[in-house]
């Protein structure tokens, strides 16, 4: 035999005692398969699905304040009333300005809670800097002559975290009355 067909030989019988190892067990106790092994795969239709357990998402609890209407309508303190609701951290603050723009429950309006607009549909650029929160309102913004409006609503809201101790609400074009200074603000289109 040359010496070509014995090299040919020899590869050829590596590479059949490499294929014959594989699917038997070695020495680790694991088996490697190259392909799906008949006799225990099962059809894909009978494999059960996987499950992930996922543990669900950290929340704390903050406070969401709306009118009052039966005190508005009688006058009686106080207009505003508080309500629990649960957000995601980090963006505590946005997540109860959210829940504010979410409105009450069915169970809150029967109580008599409404939520006060005053034409916004949202809020925007929310940012708090050296104890002043920052926000724009988006949609419009109207008092309709009214001295309940979504200012207050959204003082409260945003006081109660300790890192506010001001508040300046901008209109949607980003005009407020006092946008500097230690101070609340609210835009010209919500004095009464």
């Amino acid at each position: 035999m040359s010496r070509i067909n014995r090299m040919s030989m020899a590869g050829l019988l590596t590479g059949a005692v490499l294929l014959a190892a594989c699917g038997t067990p070695s020495g680790t106790g694991t088996t490697t398969t190259l392909g799906p092994n008949p006799s225990t795969s099962a059809p894909p239709s009978t494999i059960p699905p996987t499950t992930q357990k996922t543990n669900p998402p950290v929340t704390v609890g903050v406070k969401v304040w709306f009118l009052d209407e039966p005190h508005a309508v009688t006058g009686e303190e106080p207009l505003y009333r508080p309500v629990d609701r649960r957000v995601q951290p980090p963006a505590v603050a946005a997540g109860a300005l959210d829940a504010l723009f979410a409105g009450p429950t069915a169970a809150e309006q029967q109580e008599g809670l409404r939520l006060i607009t005053s034409g916004a549909t949202g809020y925007s650029h929310l940012h708090i800097d050296s104890g002043i929160a920052y926000v724009t309102l988006e949609g419009s913004c109207a008092s309709n002559g009214s001295t309940m409006t979504v200012a207050g609503e959204i003082f409260p809201i945003l006081k109660q975290f300790s890192s506010v101790t001001w508040v300046k609400i901008f209109d949607p074009e980003g005009n407020t009355e006092r946008p500097t200074g230690n101070s609340d603000s609210i835009p010209f289109c919500l004095e009464p």
